[in-house]
């Protein structure tokens, strides 16, 4: 179960790959707030007052693989970015690793839009 453990999630222990994944889901929990705070109130597409089941509904496809962009990210930091898993490191992966993978689709759909 160890090796199993170790492949997983790397050299980093389990505690602090644990507590590093609570401050990441703090960090996104700031990326969602941020979108909801830029949401058009007006639109009739969106609710007047804010509905959690609605974020749910409308993001459940960008918080599933925010969270798993964050567990690779977490898990790989090591090997990619030569950093070991830190709080701030992984406040930093929750909040701006979203960012980075809206920021990736939309350069992809302007390529295609040419």
């Amino acid at each position: 179960m160890n090796k199993f453990l170790n492949l997983v999630l790397g050299t980093t222990d389990v505690p602090t790959y644990l507590a590093g994944l609570i401050f990441a889901l703090i960090g996104l929990a700031f990326y969602f707030y941020g979108k909801v705070k830029k949401r058009n109130a007006l639109s009739e597409a969106t609710p007047e007052k804010f509905s959690f089941k609605f974020l749910l509904q409308d993001n459940l496809v960008d918080i599933v693989f925010s969270l798993l962009a964050i567990f690779l990210a977490l898990r790989f930091s090591v090997e990619y970015a030569g950093v070991e898993v830190t709080m701030f490191y992984a406040l930093g992966i929750g909040w701006g690793l979203p960012k980075f993978i809206a920021y990736m689709y939309s350069f992809q759909e302007k390529a295609r839009d040419n």
